[in-house]
């Protein structure tokens, strides 16, 4: 019956495939070069010597529901995206088991929207303010990132959202599904001059799947942009094509253009209001057997979820001139104000009371290093965090009496400089080193119990070398070896099993070696590949477990030492005009080597919430009609719930579909659009709680669910 389903969906893209399409302006008979900037110095993204993705628009918000940003992610090796059901706990990003602990939220990977960072200087991240409706590109870079960016970078993921338009445009979209989904989404942008705007807004209301899990939210976003200057005849901005080294910084251009003389002064603006996110809860193997639509009763009792309300405004300034020099340099302030009901009584209630601000620069020179090609970009990221925590007891999803009132602080100042050296036209070194020094503290205002105030200090260096060789213009070879530190996030800390107020003073930072190597190039320009093997090891991991008097609430407690390796490969393969095929395979070996806890010794158990194997096949056809089809295919093999290794969810195929057809008039153009979620209606959890106590581990997936809307744009 599901193979016969599959067929029906699938036949109208082997009907199209049958036609003879034109040539389309996305993938044109070859695979347009793509310049990255998460890397600290602008490069092309096969030029990197590490482990590199790189997200276009058209997987972000063509023909897809935009309600998670997982929806983009499963095609990116090593990098694992649950839990897009679940809103009161966010989106759950793991790269290479970095990020894999987090209770909600994201840990251990640094999140970058427009060059700010978005993720704390503590290492928490949270994606509910990041809109997929307004993105534009995403780069993931997979592996230990602290010589560029410290603290907690087990991971990067950098986003940038549209630009202002060459030309004005005003853009509706409004979508529903299944479960009460219902999304309402503008859009429009212009340039005058030197000025240059684009604002965005969504809505968004859900019923949810399961019991008590509605959700709803709004966003606001704009950016405005003003250009100043006159640009010179060099540059190197020329388009190339993969297989031609640093278009965007060819040596001799800068060397001999000394007139171009331009920059850039942006504001950014983005708010998010999150009245409503309810958490259903996780359950027992044995309930979800027995209905998978119903919540945790305690979650229901004690009206477990979240509220959010978020504003940041940023601004950042960009300069340069004679080819050779440019200045960068960002301020931002952010505001979150959070309340979360966890499924009890003592405590159960957490106000959350952020305060974020932070300011940075570089300076980046391109030039020589004797008679070799150099270049270096040399920055400094001074950060400041204040959390105001308060905890009152849970009275059936009301605030009882105070229990717990803390200020929480975490300041941080790096210093980092990425050098790259072309030693001969096919070898290319890369040396990064940051120095961070971090204070954390803590102000217990809760007396009644006694004083718990203190602080901890800490500093750290790390490294990263990366060696590029071109063997072929279609093979490229890279190594590399990196270091990432990751100290416990203020939650984390204050998640004291002794209870009381202060930090959990047992808790140390986790840190880790990386060693990488791999291979990446395009075939004919119609074949891109790239594989990598990496071998990671760790101390101190920090790893999360729950109490029976606290179900719901996560602890932290440090493994001794672990270790992963494992294989990534990407293929994406244009196989006509029109037609594209992807596939990513991910094998994870993650596996504990000293860790004994009070529940036992967990040497060689494998670490939990990571699939040994995962992988993701699809298939895109557009043809000249304006008609898109694809086919996405997802597959996570079995994996651990407890670090006991006794509890196993099995593995899934999860496949979907989108259709969207484009048409233009006279100055406007019409842009419906139909998904299918879970086509197969495989029934498998969307999210993992780690070490949950009372074995309630699972949160199960919707089955087979349906979405559709239009798109509606004017101008442009």
């Amino acid at each position: 019956m599901r193979l016969n389903l599959l067929f029906l969906f699938c036949f109208p893209c082997l009907a199209l495939y049958a036609q003879r399409p034109s040539s389309d302006t996305l993938l044109a008979g070859r695979l347009d070069s793509v310049t990255v900037t998460a890397t600290r110095l602008e490069n092309k993204a096969l030029d990197a010597p590490l482990s590199l993705t790189v997200i276009p628009k058209s997987r972000i918000q063509e023909a897809q529901q935009q309600l998670s940003l997982t929806e983009s992610l499963v095609n990116v090796p090593g990098v694992l995206a649950l839990n897009a059901d679940n809103f009161a706990q966010d989106a759950r990003i793991a790269i290479r088991g970095f990020g894999a602990r987090a209770a909600f939220g994201i840990r251990g990977i640094q999140m970058v929207v427009d060059g700010f960072p978005e993720s704390t200087p503590d290492g928490q991240g949270q994606a509910d303010n990041i809109d997929p409706g307004i993105l534009a590109s995403a780069e993931a870079i997979r592996g230990p990132s602290s010589g560029l960016y410290g603290n907690a970078a087990g991971g990067v993921i950098s986003y940038s959202t549209e630009e202002p338009p060459a030309r004005p445009f005003a853009e509706a979209r409004a979508s529903a599904g299944s479960f009460g989904f219902q999304r309402f989404q503008l859009k429009g942008g212009a340039r005058r001059g030197a000025f240059g705007i684009i604002a965005y807004g969504s809505h968004t209301r859900l019923q949810g799947y399961r019991e008590h899990s509605r959700m709803e939210s709004s966003l606001f976003n704009t950016r405005v942009h003003f250009d100043y200057g006159k640009r010179g005849r060099g540059g190197g901005n020329e388009e190339g094509e993969y297989g031609h080294k640093n278009n965007d910084y060819n040596y001799n251009d800068y060397e001999n253009n000394d007139s171009a003389c331009q920059g850039q002064v942006q504001l950014l603006f983005n708010y998010l209001n999150s009245p409503l996110a309810e958490d259903p809860g996780g359950l027992t193997e044995d309930a979800v057997a027995g209905g998978r639509r119903q919540a945790f009763i305690r979650n229901i009792s004690f009206n477990a979820g979240e509220a959010v309300r978020q504003g940041r405004l940023g601004t950042r300034w960009k300069h340069h001139w004679g080819g050779r020099h440019k200045l960068e340099a960002y301020a931002f302030y952010l505001f979150r104000d959070f309340e979360n009901r966890l499924p009890f009584e003592e405590g159960g209630i957490v106000s959350l009371d952020r305060k974020y601000q932070g300011l940075g620069g570089d300076y980046a020179y391109t030039g020589r290093l004797g008679t070799l090609p150099y270049r270096f970009n040399l920055g400094t990221d001074l950060a400041a965090q204040a959390d105001g925590r308060r905890r009152f007891d849970n009275l059936e999803g009301e605030a009882g009496p105070l229990s717990f009132d803390q200020e929480e602080t975490f300041r941080s100042l790096g210093f980092y400089w990425v050098q790259e050296l072309e030693i001969t036209d096919a070898l290319t070194a890369t040396l990064s080193t940051r120095f961070d020094v971090l204070r954390l503290a803590a102000d217990d205002h809760f007396l009644s119990d006694g004083d718990d105030s203190g602080s901890l200090d800490f500093e750290s260096f790390n490294p990263a070398f990366g060696l590029l060789y071109t063997l072929h213009p279609a093979i490229r070879a890279f190594a590399n070896l990196s270091t990432s530190f990751e100290t416990p996030a203020l939650s984390e800390l204050s998640a004291n099993p002794a209870e009381g107020g202060g930090f959990n003073n047992a808790l140390l930072p986790q840190r880790a070696i990386n060693y990488e190597a791999g291979l990446r190039g395009v075939i004919k320009r119609k074949l891109y590949y790239q594989l990598s093997l990496f071998y990671i090891r760790l101390k101190d991991e920090l790893l999360p477990f729950e109490l029976e008097a606290f179900p719901g609430r996560l602890f932290y407690r440090n493994a001794g030492k672990s270790r992963r390796q494992g294989v990534e490969t990407s293929l994406e393969w244009q196989v006509r005009s029109g037609l594209t095929a992807s596939l990513s395979y991910t094998f994870s070996d993650f596996i504990y080597i000293d860790y004994v806890t009070p529940d036992g010794d967990f040497a060689g158990n494998r670490l939990p919430a990571i699939p040994r194997h995962f992988g993701f096949f699809g298939l895109r056809y557009l043809h000249p009609s304006g008609l898109l089809a694809s086919l996405r295919c997802r597959y996570l093999g079995a994996l651990y719930a407890d670090d006991a290794n006794t509890e196993k969810d099995d593995g899934y195929l999860d496949a979907g579909l989108r259709f969207s057809y484009s048409r233009q008039f006279s100055g406007w153009s019409l842009h419906p659009f139909f998904g299918v979620n879970n086509l197969l209606d495989a029934e498998y959890n969307s999210n993992i709680r780690i070490n949950a106590f009372g074995g309630r581990y699972y949160e199960p997936a919707p089955g087979l669910h349906f979405y559709g809307g239009v798109r509606v744009r004017v101008g442009d």
